[in-house]
């Protein structure tokens, strides 16, 4: 089906062209459709327990509402033909769509955009238009027509998987309602705290077509999604109002980066999947880019600011839950949660150095140690990570729109990796090295490349691997981040580690090893592994050359009879056989409820350790847990 479009609008011009994307970008407005595709129609009218969409309201105010059916299953939607989708809502009190739509039938065109989402299959399509038929003469019910002009599928990149079902007895509730903010209003901490542990949010965006260019780009709306880890959207402490949602590499068209370029305002809809409660943010936006966007988020090149000039919060209200027993299955491809720079209790570090390869060392085929030489002394917490940017060595990827289901994160990668660094360094004037413990990712652009280095070093140059340099492999430094990183009090400590999540331990077991009133620490380190002798000899390399003189217990869980390597006597080592259980996670003589607890490992084996922690009555929300999957 072709495009209506005539080609960019001036807003989504200018944000492509500050981002450098106009040139790959320059006919992308094509593949938006001025219809529904069958598989579009069949998607939204068979797949879809809800939709977030996109209205106005009479100040010109975007607002992002999320609409049902009465059941809150799929079938709430209907399409008629190819350019119509026909919608039986389940309205409540308060819902921004029900004051909005008060202007049907007044103004020449009542704009609305939707995005079809489903999270079980993390498959989305984006469609607009203008409503042209409206019927609520049914009370808590509204039954529209929706006009589709422009449709394109989004590839999922960033989306939490999610296993939702109905749930119609809801009892919406106004706990919050504040249309029109002074200038010295803050949020509520309470909404605070929702958009803090929201993992989601729906944008709503605008585009007011100036009068010269209203017949060839004329007026719409917008709806899009951002996903990331748990707190990855921030608000600003200093006005408590100023919502900061950091832009991820992915799709280049910017339609909504662009809709604000030419009309700074935008909606924000938060929703927990547990209890239904809903939160509708509208305010004055802004995009920035590179130093801009990096003094209110460092590291991070490109974010949407929203001072928030409305709200709403609606208890109890969308008849869509999560399916009780099931869990959050998170993106892997989303980066790690990056903190606002006005958020002093965060230790992340921006820089601009760059390290070169200095060492290797080769633990098992997919594990290994390369060690960095940087450009200009950088500190480390024990703990925390360094983040680096291969876009140089490696070049970025051509442009995709859409990536094959299952490789999405290929999509548009921008070869910024992070990973906890396993050495300690203590100097107070800074390190000029440190090394990181890597597993080799299947299908990893970047550890590939550097595991393919590796090998061939090992194959036909083994003593590059002691000295690297003379490769002169040189990649860029860009940060160093981490608030998994030892406490400056406490002094009994439980370690669990699944795998390479014992790396931020390495490096704490190096600092014990040699910091002052070391004798004062407990430490019990438990590890699942299917590579014992690895784990062993990587913390054999940590208690070296001195021994730890701090109490170092540690449970090793692994195959039956596969452990040949030891450690020093000064440390107690038991081995166990198969999995950590929740029998021994629980049991007294850990007394897991007396020390602060540090977890890393796979998703999996960190959710299956919090329940049986939560099980022997330890508080989750005091458990010190480090990003796993990026």
């Amino acid at each position: 089906m072709p495009t209506d479009l005539k080609g960019w609008h001036r807003g989504e011009r200018t944000i492509q062209e500050k981002l450098n994307y106009a040139g790959v970008m320059a006919t992308a407005y094509t593949w938006i459709e001025n219809g529904l595709p069958d598989e579009h129609r069949m998607f939204h009218t068979t797949r879809l327990p809800f939709v977030p969409v996109t209205t106005l309201d009479a100040d010109g105010r975007p607002w992002s509402s999320l609409v049902a059916g009465e059941s809150g299953k799929p079938g709430f939607i209907t399409s008629p033909n190819d350019t119509e989708l026909d919608m039986n809502l389940k309205v409540w009190q308060d819902d921004p769509i029900v004051k909005n739509l008060e202007s049907f039938g007044k103004i020449p065109k009542t704009l609305i955009a939707g995005l079809g989402i489903e999270f079980s299959t993390r498959r989305r399509n984006k469609f607009a238009g203008w409503v042209t038929r409206k019927d609520n003469s049914q009370v808590g019910h509204m039954r529209l027509r929706v006009n589709v002009n422009q449709a394109i599928g989004n590839c999922p990149k960033y989306i939490n998987v999610r296993d939702l079902v109905g749930q119609p007895q809801t009892s919406p509730e106004v706990a919050y309602r504040k249309l029109k903010l002074t200038e010295s209003d803050r949020l509520p901490e309470e909404l605070i705290s929702f958009i803090h542990t929201s993992d989601t949010t729906f944008i709503g965006t605008s585009y007011e077509a100036p009068s010269e260019d209203a017949n060839r780009y004329p007026s719409h709306v917008g709806m899009n999604s951002r996903g990331g880890r748990q707190g990855f959207i921030r608000v600003k402490p200093s006005d408590g109002r100023t919502v900061v949602l950091p832009d991820f590499s992915g799709n280049r068209l910017l339609t909504s980066l662009g809709n604000i370029e030419v009309t700074p305002l935008a909606s924000l809809s938060f929703t927990c999947f547990t209890t239904g409660d809903i939160l509708y943010l509208t305010g004055r936006a802004a995009t920035l880019i590179q130093a801009e966007a990096q003094k209110v988020m460092p590291r991070q090149n490109v974010l949407t600011t929203v001072y928030v000039t409305g709200y709403i919060f609606i208890r109890n209200a969308l008849p869509v839950r999560q399916r009780p027993g099931t869990k959050v299955q998170q993106s892997p491809y989303s980066p790690p949660v990056k903190y606002l720079a006005e958020e002093k209790s965060r230790s992340d570090t921006t820089l601009e150095a760059f390290v070169t390869l200095k060492r290797v060392e080769i633990h098992s085929p997919s594990l290994a140690t390369f060690t960095w030489e940087t450009s200009e002394p950088v500190h480390i917490i024990p703990g925390q990570a360094a983040v680096l940017d291969f876009s140089e060595l490696l070049g970025i990827a051509e442009y995709q729109h859409m990536a094959m289901r299952g490789d999405e994160v290929s999509l548009n990668d921008d070869r910024v990796r992070t990973w906890t660094v396993s050495s300690a360094h203590l100097d107070p004037e800074g390190t000029r090295s440190f090394s990181l413990t890597m597993r080799k990712k299947p299908g990893g652009v970047v550890t590939g490349s550097l595991f393919s280095i590796a090998t061939k070093l090992a194959a036909n140059r083994p003593e590059l691997l002691s000295d690297a340099t003379p490769l002169g492999l040189k990649v860029s430094l860009t940060g160093i981040s981490g608030e998994f990183t030892m406490p400056p009090t406490a002094t009994k400590l439980l370690w669990i580690a699944g795998g390479i999540g014992v790396t931020p331990f390495l490096s704490m077991i190096r600092f014990l090893s040699v910091a002052e009133r070391a004798e004062d620490y407990d430490v019990a380190l438990v590890i699942s592994s299917r590579e014992p002798n690895v784990m062993l000899s990587l913390l054999n390399a940590a208690l070296h050359p001195l021994p730890a003189r701090f109490k170092l217990v540690v449970d090793l869980f692994t195959r039956p009879g596969s452990i040949s390597q030891s450690l020093p006597q000064e440390v107690t080592v038991r081995v166990h056989d198969g999995r950590v259980s929740p029998t021994f996670l629980g049991q007294s003589g850990l007394a897991a409820k007396t020390r602060v607890v540090f977890l890393c490992g796979p998703p999996l084996f960190e959710e299956t350790v919090v329940e049986a922690l939560r099980d022997s009555g330890v508080d989750i929300g005091e458990i010190k847990r480090e990003g796993f999957a990026y």
